[in-house]
């Protein structure tokens, strides 16, 4: 299993992306909690899932679930889910 987090960080005119919406903290915070639990799973920091609007995204493979708008305090609930998968 992986997750893939999009660190993309835009700039003017277009700022909208994860990187800017805090995704950097968001996979790091990630990387440690699966680091904790002890999951076999990857982290992958990716430049763009195609979903800027709605970042910071993460995405699960190969599973496909995909979580938008993730904040800090989702990553409990995330290695949560992965939990459920292993």
């Amino acid at each position: 299993m992986k997750l893939i987090v999009c660190t993309l960080q835009r700039h003017a005119p277009n700022p909208h992306s994860c990187g800017n919406s805090g995704s950097l903290q968001i996979a790091g915070a990630l990387e440690q909690a699966l680091d904790t639990a002890g999951l076999p799973v990857t982290l992958e920091r990716v430049a763009c899932l195609g979903l800027c609007l709605k970042g910071p995204n993460v995405r699960l493979a190969p599973e496909g679930k995909v979580w938008h708008a993730v904040k800090l305090e989702d990553v409990e609930q995330i290695v949560a889910h992965l939990k459920s998968q292993v």
